[in-house]
Order: C-alpha cells, then sequence, then structure tokens
C-alpha cells in the first residue's frame, strides 16, 4: 500500500467538567464526548520527507499534522507527504486539528504499522489532549488531559453545529479561567447514554468553559439561545468554543430550524456516530 485516505471526525462534548490545575501546567478534565459525522479528509502517501498540503483552509507550517508525522518519524525513521482537505472549523472546540494529527497517525500505521497501540497512544497525547479520544472515537468518558478513556454505550443524537465568525482561543481562555467551577453530572449523563434516554440526557448538557468563554466571545450564548428558541431540546458550547451544538429529536426537526442560522459562519446539521 502506497497511500490511504482517512476520514478525520469532529467531536462534541456533552459534558466539560475542569477539577483543577495540575503541576505540569495543564487542567485535569472529566469529560462525555462524542464523534459527529463532520469530517476533514486526509490522505497519507509514502514519501521520503514529510509534507503538508491542505485545502479549504490555510494551515500554519507548525500544525497537529505535520507535529505528529515527526514524532512517528522520530521513532519510525518513516516520512509520508500529507495532503489535508479541511471541512471542520478552526477555534470551534470541534477537535478538527486533533482529529487531522490522529487521522494522520492512523494512516502512518496503515502504511507502516511499525509502532504498538500503546505507542501510538502517547505520541498522540504529546500532540495534543483530544488526540487520543481522536484516534479510536465514538462515545467515550475522558479523564486527566483527555488521555484516560472509557468507552460508553452512546445513542443517536440529531444536532445543529453553529459557530460564529470569531473563534476562542483555547489558550487565553484557560489562562484566564478562575476555580472551582460548576461540575456536570457525569454519572447521570453515563446512565442517560446507557439508556438512550433523550428526555433524561439533555438537562445534563454542561460544559464548564461556556461561561467564561462567552464573556470572550458574546455571540456564543446568543446562538445558544437562538437554538433554544428554534426547538432544540438541549444547547451547550462545545470545547473550549466558539461552536455551539443544538439536540433535536430528530433529523427533520433540525433541519427545519436551520434556516434561522443562515447568517453565521457555520451551521451545519450532524449527527452522532
Amino acid at each position: 500500500m502506497d497511500s490511504t485516505t482517512e476520514r478525520a471526525f469532529a467531536k462534541i462534548n456533552l459534558t466539560l467538567g475542569v477539577l483543577y490545575k495540575r503541576t505540569d501546567g495543564y487542567h485535569a478534565l472529566d469529560s462525555v464526548m462524542q464523534t459527529i459525522d463532520l469530517h476533514d479528509t486526509v490522505t497519507v502517501e509514502r514519501a521520503s520527507e514529510i509534507i503538508v498540503t491542505s485545502t479549504g483552509m490555510v494551515l500554519p507550517y507548525d500544525n497537529t499534522v505535520r507535529r505528529a508525522a515527526e514524532r512517528y518519524r522520530a521513532l519510525t525513521g518513516r516520512s509520508a507527504r500529507i495532503r489535508v482537505v479541511k471541512r471542520i472549523p478552526s477555534e470551534a472546540g470541534l477537535g478538527g486539528g486533533s482529529a487531522d494529527a490522529a487521522a494522520t497517525l492512523n494512516g502512518l500505521q496503515k502504511l507502516y504499522g511499525e509502532v504498538d497501540d500503546k505507542t501510538l497512544l502517547e505520541i498522540g497525547a504529546a500532540v495534543g489532549a483530544d488526540v487520543p479520544f481522536c484516534l479510536s472515537g465514538g462515545t467515550q468518558r475522558a479523564e486527566g488531559i483527555g488521555d484516560v478513556l472509557t468507552p460508553i454505550r452512546g445513542m443517536k443524537l440529531h444536532l445543529l453545529v453553529v459557530k460564529p465568525k470569531e473563534g476562542v482561543s483555547t489558550r487565553k481562555l484557560f489562562s484566564l479561567l478562575k476555580l472551582p467551577r460548576t461540575m456536570p453530572d457525569t454519572m447521570a449523563c453515563l446512565r442517560a447514554l446507557s439508556e438512550g434516554n433523550l428526555d433524561l440526557l439533555c438537562p445534563l448538557l454542561f460544559n464548564a468553559l461556556e461561561e467564561p468563554a462567552v464573556a470572550l466571545v458574546p455571540e456564543i450564548g446568543r446562538i445558544k439561545d437562538a437554538l433554544l428558541r428554534a426547538g432544540a431540546r438541549a444547547a451547550s458550547m462545545t470545547g473550549s468554543g466558539s461552536a455551539v451544538f443544538g439536540v433535536f429529536r430528530t433529523k427533520e426537526e433540525a433541519e427545519a430550524a436551520l434556516p434561522a442560522f443562515a447568517e453565521y459562519a457555520f451551521a451545519r446539521i450532524c449527527e452522532s456516530i
């Protein structure tokens, strides 16, 4: 095999709690993460050097794809030409950069297969906190800095994801974060998912970063209110923002709400996978 094309799926945080700041400067988190069907496409080809190109969005030279490939090369000596087709917006809390890095690592493994699963996870964690989750995806509880993962039973979710033009810098948000913060009821969320009970799940959606993110980008709060007015059963910011997702009972309800968000930079019907 000389090349492989991988789909790099976005994620949302159904819950996100911040426990404390660790001695290494990172924050300890507890989150329920869910893969959604929005995705970038990453093509990885055998090559003698690392070359990264992109369409749909200009990537800086120092990007997650390059960092993942360079760490893989440092361990194996293997390189690749990597082409990324971007669809996931940046600074949205949707994990686009992490998904691209994970797809790169999965592609390198398909081509070369020269590290074990544990090492691949370690490479991913060194690139970004969400990369280990994106390597496998699905529905998982993520603890630590996102590197302690527990697969859990998920349910089909019909979503409308909306992002304002302005993004949120994760670094800036965490630098301004004041602790302690209210925590989500993670165990109740896990029970609701295991039962497939949307009515039980919706009131449990909570992101501890949402309030400080709204202070930076007030449009986040306005989008959340608009989603609820448009019929969403619940709405919450994902990750460190600025994207907000609304949960609808059916895909048809989400599609009916979509025209109300035509003014925004990004508005997309999505489903959990």
